[in-house]
C-alpha cells in the first residue's frame, strides 16, 4: 500500500496543526449556525409576545407571506416557505387568504403563528453541540452573535438564504469527501496498528503523541506474549467522546443530513451530491484498483438499518484466542417468521491473516469493527 504521508499534505503529528484546523473550519461553521438559531429565537419571542404588532413590520410580513399567491399557495422561490422549512416559523397561508377575502383582519380573528421543529433545525442544533464539544477540548472560546447581525437579517429577510448557502459550503468542505484531516479521522476509527503505521509511517515514532492529541485508544489488545507482535496486532480506535470520536460524529451528521435534507437544499437552489454515497462509491473503486476483495470466510454483520439487510438481521462475532480466531458465533432474527436464530462455526483463522485481509476496507471505513470483550464484529458502513 502506498504511504499517505505526502498525499494528505498536513502534519498529523502536530498539535498546532490539528488545533488550527479545528479553529479554521469549525469557528466559521459555529457562527453561521449560531446566527440561524439566534434568528429563530428572536423571531419566536417577538411573534409570541405580540403577534399583531410584530406582523405590522414590513420585513415580518415578508417572512410570513413573501411569495404567497392570492390562492394561498407558496411560489417556488417563496421567502415564507424558506422560513417555514428552515426555521419552522409560519402562518397558514390559505387561512390568511380566506380571512382577507372575507374582509376580515386575520390578526384580530385568531390566526396563529406556528413554531415547529424542522429537520434542518435538528441538524444544525446537533452539529452546534458537537462543534462546541470539540472547541472546548482545545480551549477555544466561542464568539457571541451580536444583535446587529440578527437585525440585519430581519431588515433584509432574504439574507437568510445567503447564510444557509454559506453554511452548506462549509459543511461540504469539512466532510471526509474533501478534507484530509477528516479523512484521517475516518482512517483511525478502528484499525490494526501495523496497518495504520504503514499507511502513515510517521505514526511509528509519534503514535503516543497523536493518540494524546486526538484521544485515540487501544480498542483490543490480543493475548500474545511477544511484545512486538502484540503491539502490531493491537486495534487502535477512538476514545468515546474524545476529539476523534466527536469529529467522526460531525462527519456522520453531515453525511446523513445531506441526504435527508435533499429536497430542502434543492428548494433553495443548492445542487447537492449525496456525500455518503459518493464517498463509498469512491472507496469501492479504490479497493477494486488495489485488487481487494472480501475473503469468502469473512461474514459481515447486517444490523437493522443497513442498506444491505433485506431478509433478516444477522450479527457475526469472531472470537480471538491468542494468535488464532478459533470460531465465530452468530445470531439473527428471521424477517419472515420473526424467530430467533443462532449458531456457532469453527474456523481457526490466523489473527494476523484476518486483520491483513480486512484492513484495507477498515482504513477506508468501508467496514468498521465493533469490539465486544474479546470478540470482533465487522459491520457495513455504506
Amino acid at each position: 500500500m502506498e504511504s499517505y504521508d505526502e498525499i494528505v499534505g498536513f502534519d498529523y503529528t502536530s498539535e498546532n496543526e490539528w488545533g488550527n484546523w479545528i479553529r479554521e473550519k469549525f469557528l466559521p461553521l459555529h457562527k453561521q449556525i449560531s446566527i440561524i438559531l439566534k434568528l429563530r429565537e428572536y423571531l419566536g419571542k417577538a411573534l409570541k409576545t405580540n403577534f399583531k404588532e410584530t406582523f405590522n413590520q414590513k420585513s415580518i410580513k415578508e417572512i410570513l407571506l413573501g411569495g404567497v399567491t392570492r390562492e394561498g399557495e407558496y411560489t417556488p422561490n417563496s421567502l415564507a416557505k424558506l422560513y417555514k422549512d428552515a426555521l419552522g416559523i409560519s402562518i397558514n397561508p390559505k387561512e390568511w387568504v380566506a380571512y382577507c377575502k372575507a374582509g376580515l383582519d386575520p390578526t384580530e380573528n385568531g390566526i396563529e403563528c406556528k413554531f415547529e421543529n424542522t429537520t434542518f433545525l435538528t441538524f444544525i442544533s446537533e452539529i452546534k453541540e458537537l462543534i462546541e464539544e470539540v472547541l472546548s477540548k482545545i480551549g477555544e472560546e466561542l464568539e457571541e452573535i451580536e444583535d446587529k447581525e440578527i437585525e440585519d437579517i430581519i431588515s433584509s429577510p432574504e439574507k437568510l438564504l445567503e447564510v444557509i448557502r454559506e453554511l452548506y459550503k462549509i459543511l461540504v468542505s469539512i466532510s471526509a469527501n474533501y478534507d484530509y484531516h477528516m479523512f484521517f479521522i475516518l482512517n483511525t476509527r478502528c484499525i490494526p496498528r501495523f496497518f495504520i503505521e504503514k499507511a502513515y509511517p510517521r505514526l511509528r515514532d509519534n503514535f503516543e503523541k497523536v493518540a494524546e492529541i486526538l484521544e485515540l485508544k487501544e480498542m483490543l489488545i490480543p493475548n500474545i506474549s511477544d511484545a512486538e507482535i502484540k503491539r502490531k496486532l493491537t486495534l487502535i480506535g477512538h476514545k468515546e467522546n474524545g476529539i476523534a470520536f466527536v469529529l467522526l460524529s460531525i462527519n456522520d451528521r453531515i453525511w446523513r443530513y445531506s441526504s435527508e435534507l435533499d429536497n430542502f437544499w434543492k428548494n433553495i437552489g443548492i445542487q447537492i451530491t449525496n456525500l455518503k454515497n459518493k464517498y463509498y462509491e469512491n472507496a469501492k473503486q479504490i479497493l477494486e484498483k488495489l485488487g481487494w476483495k472480501k475473503p469468502e470466510y469473512i461474514r459481515i454483520s447486517d444490523p437493522p438499518g443497513s442498506q444491505q439487510q433485506h431478509i433478516a438481521v444477522y450479527y457475526y462475532t469472531y472470537h480471538i484466542d491468542g494468535m488464532i480466531i478459533n470460531h465465530y458465533s452468530w445470531w439473527g432474527i428471521s424477517a419472515r417468521t420473526g424467530n430467533y436464530l443462532d449458531g456457532k462455526e469453527e474456523c481457526n483463522i490466523s489473527l494476523l491473516q484476518f486483520l491483513r485481509d480486512i484492513s484495507p476496507a477498515l482504513f477506508l471505513n468501508y467496514y468498521w469493527l465493533k469490539i465486544e470483550n474479546n470478540g470482533i464484529q465487522i459491520v457495513r458502513s455504506d
